[in-house]
């Protein structure tokens, strides 16, 4: 393993993270936070605090932690996110309002008719919405709701509710914060066209039904082989053409998406920097009122989903696993 202390020199002097990330972009620069790293962790409260001014919880705003009783919502780490934000001067989007995944038993187990599972998913809702209405500036309203063949996920919400309840979701959303921007978020929106089209055309539909629907977040868990730079660009294009705003909402770059043994090596931590170059010079192309910003999926490799959820060695994040600054984030300072 190759752990990288410092960084080559550019453009922009010498590489570390001294001066913050977002003081070179013309938008915002987030990452998906950990309450508990950031409450137990120096360093990476200081790089919380000093590289980003975005922040989507990485987990507690999901249902299984904010909502875990059917009469109670734990309101007291996502408060201590948003005195976080507010007194570091962090936007704060919300991730995420409806999933068939991270749900408390409370709701898998629900009995109740069409109309009285429609009446808990509204309540869910506007009472998060409702709590953190003017804090929030964005939602993740429904994530991860299509099929790779583009079909509609059969999701617990989709058999309880039945297909309308995307278009209930921006609706209840939208009637307790009219003020925040409301998104759709999924993965491999560049890599599967088949499973971007469906996206563009149920969120077009709903917008000529009258729904409220502001952007779409491309997730971006990436490799540095896949998705090619020029699927990249077309997404890019094709969503910014439908006049949604699009937030690269959960980046990491994997070195080991096959879960191989294998050596960490300059050649590719530099593939990785590239890849992230190319991307971000893609991102700044689009015309400014769609780029909503891009958000890290975590911030160092120590902490990344990755290792723990697949069980193999990779580096997909900004820094090492010390908190020092590796190349992908040295060229990500230069291309902004």
């Amino acid at each position: 393993m190759i752990l990288l202390s410092s960084c080559k020199k550019t453009e922009i002097g010498k590489c570390d993270d001294l001066q913050s990330l977002y003081s070179f972009s013309d938008f915002p620069i987030g990452f998906a936070i950990d309450m508990n790293e950031l409450n137990n962790d120096s360093h990476y409260y200081e790089i919380a605090v000093s590289q980003f001014n975005s922040v989507t919880p990485g987990n507690i705003f999901k249902p299984y932690y904010l909502h875990p009783a059917e009469s109670y919502f734990d309101w007291f780490e996502a408060d201590r996110l948003v005195e976080f934000c507010q007194n570091n001067n962090k936007r704060l989007h919300g991730h995420t309002l409806i999933w068939h995944n991270q749900l408390p038993d409370w709701i898998m187990n629900f009995q109740g008719s069409q109309s009285e599972w429609e009446l808990m998913f509204k309540e869910h809702i506007q009472t998060i919405c409702l709590h953190f209405k003017g804090k929030v500036k964005s939602w993740d309203v429904v994530n991860e709701a299509i099929n790779d063949n583009g079909t509609l996920r059969n999701t617990i919400w989709k058999q309880k509710i039945g297909n309308s309840y995307i278009e209930k979701a921006f609706r209840y959303a939208h009637e307790a914060d009219p003020d925040a921007f409301l998104f759709y978020n999924d993965y491999d929106i560049a890599l599967n066209e088949t499973k971007r089209k469906a996206i563009l055309s149920l969120l077009n539909n709903l917008r000529q039904r009258g729904v409220t629907v502001h952007g779409i977040g491309m997730q971006m868990h990436i490799s540095v082989v896949h998705p090619e730079n020029h699927q990249i660009a077309a997404a890019l294009k094709e969503l910014s053409e439908n006049d949604f705003k699009i937030h690269l909402s959960e980046v990491d770059i994997s070195l080991n998406p096959l879960s191989r043994e294998f050596e960490l090596t300059e050649e590719l931590l530099e593939r990785q920097a590239n890849k992230l170059a190319a991307i971000t010079l893609l991102y700044k192309e689009i015309p400014s009122r769609y780029q909503y910003g891009i958000t890290f999926w975590g911030v160092s490799d120590r902490n990344s989903w990755i290792r723990e959820h697949f069980n193999r060695d990779d580096y997909p994040l900004l820094f090492d696993d010390n908190y020092n600054p590796k190349p992908v984030y040295c060229k990500f300072k230069e291309t902004l």
